[in-house]
């Protein structure tokens, strides 16, 4: 049974979990191959898990009349739905899609620039690359910076931590309610 044969009995509503976990199982090894460059990020079973959502998004949306097969159009949906969910769950602190393009973007920028140029590219030069203010490239580096645990020793010997350096007796909500209050 064909992958395009499979897809038109589960729309049918035919035994869908069975032709669901067929059309899984029959095409593992080329939904590996799609999601591979985003086992870095997070396990390889939590990325299965979400590929077979993407494979079930594809079958919703298939159509036979594109002469297109379908592994082909499911690809999309497979690195769609894992795309979405590194997004949502792949890092301590969420970050709108939006900026993680504008990043990703940003590096790539500077990339093709340090290899065009043989240098590093100066703000104006990477900002009339992206097609950007260059106000807005400080703000794109402060988001690209990671998250810092409180436990992190900031000397050799391990006996400094940036818990130790925090002001103790100061109240973020307070400060932020008081230079509320100054402003009106």
């Amino acid at each position: 049974m064909t992958n395009e044969q499979i897809v038109s009995e589960i729309r049918n509503g035919y035994s869908v979990t069975d032709y669901m976990q067929l059309l899984y199982e029959s095409n593992l090894p080329l939904i590996k191959k799609f999601i591979k460059p985003y086992a870095a990020y997070e396990p390889m079973e939590d990325l299965l898990q979400e590929s077979y959502f993407g494979l079930w998004e594809a079958v919703q949306h298939y159509e036979t009349s594109a002469n297109v097969r379908f592994m082909t159009y499911a690809e999309y949906w497979i690195k769609q739905s894992v795309q979405r969910y590194l997004e949502k769950c792949g890092s301590t602190v969420r970050m709108p899609s939006h900026t993680r393009q504008k990043i990703a973007r940003y590096k790539k920028t500077v990339q093709e620039l340090e290899q065009e140029l043989g240098r590093v590219p100066t703000n104006n030069e990477i900002a009339d690359k992206m097609r950007v203010s260059v106000g807005l490239l400080p703000e794109l580096r402060i988001q690209m910076q990671g998250v810092a645990s409180l436990d992190t020793p900031l000397a050799d010997d391990n006996n400094l931590t940036l818990a130790d350096i925090i002001q103790a007796d100061f109240c973020l909500e307070d400060e932020t309610i008081g230079n509320v209050c100054r402003t009106l």
